[in-house]
């Protein structure tokens, strides 16, 4: 631990200190010493961690179901396109805080800043509901690595659910040694399974071409398949097919949780979100035509894996059944490697803040691994209870209903709070600043995710509202620990950032605003004649 605090002892530092000081008194500091986490990842990398998180499963099986809802061929493209445009209209709204706010925890870091009153409320109950929807996440990720792996090996008939679950204890347990052991080679691990993914797509897109140039199997006439043609007529199919195909593009915010550890955060955080998400909307739109065009849309409703029909029809079967199932789980378990590594960051960050009980012990980096390995250690536990704990079945389903509901609500205290800082900090430095228009799409789609699962439908094991009301309650029993903690036991006033703010405040001014005041000093020069 260092044992001086930095002067700003220059006329520069000075000016800049003051330029944001409203900025950084209301935020978390860096850490300081052995606690501080290097900046190792480039907007390449930062990409990738996106992209990771992203491109699971929901490519391979997803189109068979938008398409059934939607009705014709070029409608689901449409459809996907727009997820995608939708995902970037939070990703501009995500850009604005997390330039403005850079620092790691994403939301908890930003609905602490926007809503100061209740004292860390918003920002504790988003701790309390990620702590349990990340490592249900990535039991669940596991869970789908594990079933392509049965297909693969032992063949389509053979079911295990204990197997399954075997599967997923692997994966979670291999990711937490990796995150324990070495920062560097968990990134390694997730841009390496990035490029299995963008591989594989590539993959389906080379056949689709080849297909429609006649040089492969394709059954579909093109004519009909790419066409509004049977587009159904009533709004709740679209209503049901967008709420699917976000799940698809859900974790397109994942740097905004490592900001720390991203060199020159403010130009790399941009790039990387654009990035990210061109790329994913790019795959996702042409992956959709090329299904289209190899099998067409009959064939694209009745079969659940739709990638596997593609590559069935298009490279054969033996392709289709021991390779394909690979390359799929291999997307989950990259799916789950991303989110695994940003949970431990989570965690880290919310105890260092004090909001998270023991957060001495969860908040703390071993300098010998430069890694969280408490927090770890808890994901990994978390994980493991539900991975061997969790039934499947009606349970699970509405399990993963539960831990998902919330998010939504926290997407739009986050955004409506964009809102509130450009009218109570108006001059705070704002290096992105979102259309007004992608911050309205994104509201409305977040309206839209909380209220149109009241939508009655058929529920054969509970009542369909049951989920999204027990989440409701989830979060006001939540409530009445953040009074205990918070309140109470003032947690946060003996948090190790409340003992390092001051020296972490400095630190975070010139490593991080230091730049952005250059970058507008330039600027200003280059203006003046």
């Amino acid at each position: 631990m260092e044992a001086h605090e930095p002067l700003l002892d220059s006329p520069r530092q000075s000016t800049e200190h003051h330029r944001h000081a409203e900025q950084i008194e209301h935020m978390e500091p860096l850490a300081v010493g052995d606690q501080r986490l290097q900046r190792r990842i480039g907007w390449v990398t930062g990409a990738a961690v996106n992209i990771s998180y992203m491109i699971g499963s929901g490519i391979f099986v997803g189109p068979s179901f938008t398409m059934k809802l939607v009705g014709s061929g070029l409608m689901n493209v449409f459809i996907w396109f727009l997820g995608g445009v939708l995902s970037m209209a939070g990703a501009w709204t995500f850009a604005e805080l997390g330039t403005m706010l850079p620092r790691s925890g994403g939301e908890v870091g930003y609905l602490e800043y926007i809503y100061r009153r209740p004292k860390y409320l918003l920002a504790f109950l988003f701790t309390m509901w990620s702590l349990s929807n990340r490592a249900s996440g990535v039991s669940s990720q596991g869970t789908v690595f594990g079933s392509y792996m049965n297909y693969a090996f032992f063949g389509s008939d053979y079911k295990s659910d204990w197997m399954e679950r075997g599967w997923s204890v692997a994966c979670a347990t291999i990711l937490t040694l990796v995150n324990i052991l070495s920062s560097k080679a968990s990134l390694r691990v997730m841009t390496c399974l990035t490029v299995v993914k963008l591989t594989i797509l590539g993959l389906v897109l080379f056949v689709g071409v080849l297909s429609a140039m006649g040089f492969l199997p394709g059954d579909a006439d093109m004519g009909s398949a790419l066409s509004f043609q049977g587009t159904a007529t009533s709004i709740a199919p679209y209503a049901s097919a967008i709420y699917y195909v976000q799940s698809s593009y859900s974790g397109w915010q994942n740097l905004n949780y490592i900001m720390d550890e991203v060199k020159d955060p403010i130009k790399s955080l941009p790039k990387a979100l654009a990035a990210s998400l061109l790329s994913t909307t790019v795959l996702y739109v042409l992956t959709n035509i090329a299904y289209l065009v190899v099998l067409g849309q009959g064939v694209m409703e009745t079969n659940m894996i739709v990638a596997a029909a593609f590559f069935t029809k298009s490279l054969g079967e033996n392709f289709a059944s021991t390779v394909l199932p690979i390359f799929i789980g291999l997307s989950s378990f990259g799916s789950g490697a991303a989110m695994n590594f940003s949970a431990g960051r989570l965690i880290m960050e919310a105890s260092r803040a004090g909001l998270f009980p023991f957060g001495r012990t969860f908040g703390h980096v071993d300098p010998r691994v430069q890694s969280p390995v408490n927090a770890y250690l808890l994901q990994y536990a978390l994980t493991i209870l539900y991975t061997l704990i969790m039934p499947r079945g009606a349970v699970y389903q509405f399990y993963i209903a539960f831990t998902g509901y919330p998010h939504y609500a926290f997407y739009f205290m986050t955004v409506i709070g964009v809102l509130v800082l450009r009218k109570r900090e108006p001059h705070n430095a704002r290096p992105v600043t979102a259309p007004y228009a992608c911050i309205a799409a994104f509201l409305c789609f977040t309206v839209y995710a909380l209220l149109f699962v009241y939508i009655p439908v058929d529920s054969p094991h509970y009542p369909y509202w049951a989920p999204y009301v027990t989440a409701i309650f989830y979060m006001v029993a939540c409530s009445g620990l953040w009074y205990y903690l918070i309140i109470v036991k003032d947690t946060p006033g003996k948090s190790y950032n409340t003992e390092i703010r001051k020296r972490g405040q400095v630190a975070l001014d010139e490593e991080v605003f230091g730049e952005v005041d250059t970058l507008v000093d330039e600027d200003h020069e280059r203006r003046i004649p």
